[in-house]
C-alpha cells in the first residue's frame, strides 16, 4: 500500500491528541509559545489536508488515463480526503464558535 495515502489522517489525530497532553499545556511554555504550536499544528495538519488532495486528484487523473487500474485505491483516497475535509471543516467551525462565545463575555 503506498504510505502517501496513509500519512495524512494518522498525522493530524496524533497533533490533535498532543494537544492536550502535559507537554503542550506545560508551565514554563509561555502563552506565545503555546500560540505558536497550536499554529504550527493547525498548519501541518491543513498540509496534510492538501497533500492528500493532491494525491487523490493525481490517482483520479491516473484512472482516467488508463494508467492507473486500481480502481479502489482511487476511491479510498478520495474518501479520505473527503473525511478530511469534513474533519477540517469541523474544527474550523468549532474554532468559530469557540472565538465568537469568547467576544460575547461580560468584562
Amino acid at each position: 500500500m503506498d504510505m502517501r495515502l496513509t500519512r495524512g489522517i494518522p498525522t493530524m489525530s496524533t497533533e490533535i491528541k498532543r494537544v492536550g497532553s502535559p507537554q503542550a499545556i506545560a508551565p514554563e511554555a509561555g502563552a506565545g509559545k503555546t500560540v505558536e504550536q497550536f499554529k504550527e499544528m493547525l498548519y501541518d495538519a491543513i498540509d496534510n489536508v492538501s497533500d492528500l488532495q493532491r494525491n487523490a486528484d493525481e490517482l483520479m487523473t491516473k484512472l482516467a488515463t488508463g494508467e492507473a487500474e486500481d480502481l479502489h485505491q482511487v476511491m479510498i483516497a478520495v474518501e479520505k480526503v473527503n473525511l478530511a475535509l469534513q474533519l477540517t471543516l469541523q474544527i474550523r467551525n468549532k474554532m468559530l464558535e469557540a472565538y465568537q462565545e469568547i467576544m460575547r463575555m461580560q468584562v
